[in-house]
């Protein structure tokens, strides 16, 4: 199975070398895409010093956007591995990832513990979110924020959706599992620490108006 590793970048500087040296030390190392998204920082130079392809963009536009940028680009993968930059996602764990898709898996999702350590705001609305989009999908998503995941090309091609902001990780895994796509999940430590970009104002209100819309589309067909 050929793989990529794809990550979001903004404003990441800071981190996604560690990131980035953790996954070429990785046996087989994958082959790694940096999107950046208009950051103003060194994220871009970084990854470029690290010697991995990198994708900018001239401004921010939203993680769902670098990310179908990202999968265009890595269209000839049979698979690809998605991971933040800040380091909250342990690149050791992409390994499980792929084990998981060999045994049959199209989408397999990261699945943080919610711990003490995470946020008490982020745990429920980690929480509400996740049972809600298992209950839209019909399959099990725990962790429906979790942008630790593994995506078959099939499910790439085959998933319709709209391009955006944190929202999309939520979307996607629902329309694949509606479609019949077989998902699973891993178990991965995630360290809480460096902060987050997603924006509770901003953020939370466009996940909820996706689920609220994936909701409505029970008895209306979707339209992109």
């Amino acid at each position: 199975m050929r793989v990529a590793a794809l990550i979001p970048a903004y404003q990441a500087a800071a981190h996604l070398g560690d990131v980035l040296r953790r996954l070429q030390a990785l046996s087989p190392s994958p082959d790694v895409l940096v999107v950046d998204d208009g950051s103003r920082d060194a994220t871009a130079a970084v990854a470029r010093d690290a010697g991995v392809r990198v994708l900018s963009f001239p401004a921010n536009r939203g993680k769902g956007h670098a990310l179908l940028a990202g999968f265009d680009v890595l269209a000839d993968r049979d698979a690809v591995v998605t991971l933040d930059a800040d380091g909250q996602h342990p690149p050791e764990s992409l390994p499980e990832f792929v084990r998981a898709a060999e045994a049959g898996a199209d989408l397999v999702l990261g699945r943080r513990e919610r711990s003490l350590d995470m946020p008490r705001a982020r745990r429920f609305a980690n929480a509400f979110s996740s049972a809600w989009a298992t209950w839209l999908a019909g399959q099990r998503i725990s962790d429906s924020q979790c942008g630790y995941r593994l995506y078959r090309r099939t499910v790439l091609e085959r998933t319709p959706i709209r391009a955006g902001r944190y929202e999309f990780e939520t979307e996607i895994a629902v329309r694949a599992a509606r479609l019949g796509f077989r998902v699973t999940e891993v178990e991965i430590p995630t360290v809480y620490g460096s902060p987050s970009q997603l924006k509770v104002g901003r953020d939370v209100p466009r996940i909820v108006g996706v689920l609220a819309r994936l909701t409505l589309e029970r008895t209306r067909p979707f339209s992109p």
